[in-house]
């Protein structure tokens, strides 16, 4: 009997313990739990973030924004944090910027440390094919000529010159074959499209009738024919003549 009366009193609830309903109540008032708070699509939706993934409706309307190039004074400065934490998707962002005069203040502010990031960044692109080639080779004329001696300084310097140089021998052994594939190519074409340009061009064939001579011939032919008649009449007025002498012989 003792033990149950105990587990009575372990069971009933102390008079100060909340009631649930107080919890609620106290929850409501809580301002962490503030119901009129926007949720958290609405935040982002909020911040304007460009549609970078997901179901789209972040941002204006779920239009796709267009990717803007970095600004000439922010070049320098995406260069570095680009090197710093290797997004090779910014560096090439910076690439396209073809300003000569954006290049130079860019590169020259470069640590040599960061030389050295960006000459690894160019030989690893170099390896690839692509119009991004085209871009890479003024930024990478003005890197070796202004951070060419920190390049050198640097222990890994020998292995990273080799190795463009190698990428550069195997380019430009293929040239020379390109160049006369592409002289020959255009030869042809020009030879084609001479062909039709004289063919559209030509005038059509002139067809020249000679009347004179078509006259000529035909007063040949009255010749002929007044000819042939005057012998005939000689041959019928001989037969005449002898058939008269003939008679009068006779």
């Amino acid at each position: 009997m003792k033990d149950l009366t105990r587990r009575r009193r372990r069971r009933q609830p102390s008079p100060d313990a909340p009631l649930p309903s107080d919890t609620i109540k106290d929850g409501a008032a809580n301002p962490e739990y503030n119901l009129d708070e926007p949720t958290m699509e609405e935040k982002l939706a909020a911040l304007n973030l460009p549609n970078g993934g997901g179901d789209g409706r972040a941002g204006d309307g779920g239009m796709e924004q267009p990717l803007v190039p970095p600004s000439a004074d922010s070049v320098h400065v995406l260069l570095k944090q680009a090197l710093r934490s290797d997004d090779h998707a910014s560096l090439l962002n910076c690439l396209y910027n073809k300003d000569h005069k954006v290049i130079v203040n860019s590169v020259s502010l470069l640590t040599p440390a960061d030389a050295v990031k960006l000459l690894k960044f160019f030989i690893s692109l170099m390896q690839s094919r692509g119009a991004v080639l085209v871009c890479l080779l003024p930024w990478l004329q003005i890197l070796l000529s202004q951070h060419m001696s920190s390049i050198v300084s640097q222990e890994s310097s020998l292995l990273l010159l080799n190795s463009l140089y190698q990428l550069i021998d195997a380019r430009t052994s293929t040239f020379k074959s390109s160049l006369q594939l592409s002289t020959s190519l255009d030869y042809l074409f020009s030879e084609i499209v001479d062909d039709e340009s004289d063919e559209e061009e030509r005038p059509p064939p002139i067809i020249y009738e000679d009347k004179e001579t078509d006259d000529e011939e035909s007063e040949v032919d009255d010749m002929k024919i007044n000819e042939e008649t005057e012998d005939m009449g000689g041959v019928t007025d001989a037969c005449e003549h002898s058939d008269g002498s003939e008679v009068m012989s006779d």
